[in-house]
């Protein structure tokens, strides 16, 4: 059986301003978007390649680089998170 024994190292842990900060994990509509288009690219190329289809193929990688772009210009544009992380100044 344990026991919960509050220290005042648990109060500095708890009461620290930067635990309520948001992390910013790629929860945003530009994340959603790079990830949702990238996978529909990938489908259409496996589907593709399956049916020896060659112009889905490119397609798909057209759809995929779509993604990588549109995901890009949205985090540029305001879209996207900004990350917990801050730049270091050295």
């Amino acid at each position: 059986m344990t026991t919960s024994h509050r220290t005042a190292e648990d109060d500095l842990v708890l009461n620290d301003p930067t635990h309520a900060e948001p992390l910013g994990h790629g929860n945003s509509p530009a994340a959603w978007t790079l990830v949702l288009l990238i996978l529909v690219g990938s489908l259409l190329a496996g589907v593709g390649m399956l049916a020896d289809l060659f112009f889905l193929i490119i397609a798909g990688a057209v759809v995929a680089v779509a993604g990588l772009v549109a995901g890009f210009i949205m985090s540029k544009a305001g879209k996207g998170t900004q990350g917990h992380a801050k730049p270091s100044r050295h």
